[in-house]
């Protein structure tokens, strides 16, 4: 099924929130719902990616999201977003940021 994606900001973030309805969609009804809002991705806030789904649905939402500061990505193990795209300084590569929304 095609993805449910959700743009907020937050606490100085664009958080970007999907989840896909039954836990099985196709890289094309991923890249519909990717295309159904990527005019909201880039911009001057740093992306925060959230959704449980596959690597090539993170790939397709990190492209649209470029160019931006930053673009991070949710890993429940560390509680936080990992750095995965940078074009500041004040972003690593691998940094991780505390959920803002926690």
């Amino acid at each position: 099924m095609k993805p449910e994606i959700i743009i907020s900001d937050h606490a100085g973030f664009r958080v970007v929130r999907f989840e896909i309805p039954g836990g099985v969609t196709t890289p094309q009804e991923f890249a519909s719902a990717v295309a159904d809002v990527e005019k909201g991705l880039p911009g001057p806030l740093p992306v925060l990616i959230n959704g449980r789904g596959p690597v090539w649905g993170y790939g397709m939402l990190i492209h649209a999201s470029h160019p931006t500061p930053m673009v991070a990505t949710y890993d429940p193990r560390l509680a936080g977003y990992v750095v995965v795209a940078t074009h500041r300084g004040d972003y690593v590569l691998g940094q991780v940021i505390p959920d803002p929304e926690a």
